[in-house]
């Protein structure tokens, strides 16, 4: 199944994604970082779930996912995945992918 998000094509059997100037050349991690962005679209998600979608059973520092999200960010358009502080809650980043209108009333309606 692709994804289609901004002027991105996700081509998930093929792991490969696909920009305006062609194949956007992403680590495996952070490749599955962004299917797990996807498949929750303008929701916020935990760090927790991130580490454990992307290596389960494995204990992995916060420094080795700021690395992979810090490269996402680089391969995609500004604005593509934003960082989400709350006061309780740890970090957490979310996908804009469908745009940012429902992610605003979800952070509104707290």
């Amino acid at each position: 199944m692709d994804n289609h998000f901004g002027h991105y094509r996700l081509k998930r059997a093929e792991r490969q994604l696909l920009g305006p100037d062609g194949s956007v050349e992403l680590a495996a991690r952070s490749f599955d970082i962004l299917v797990t962005l996807l498949d929750r679209p303008d929701a916020v998600v935990g760090k927790t779930e991130l580490l454990d979608s992307v290596w389960p059973d494995m204990v992995v520092g916060d420094n080795t996912l700021q690395v992979h999200i810090s490269a996402l960010r680089k391969a995609l358009a500004p604005g593509m995945i934003m960082t989400v502080h709350q006061l309780v809650l740890p970090r957490q980043y979310v996908s804009a992918s469908r745009g940012l209108g429902a992610y605003r009333r979800k952070i509104a309606e707290g």
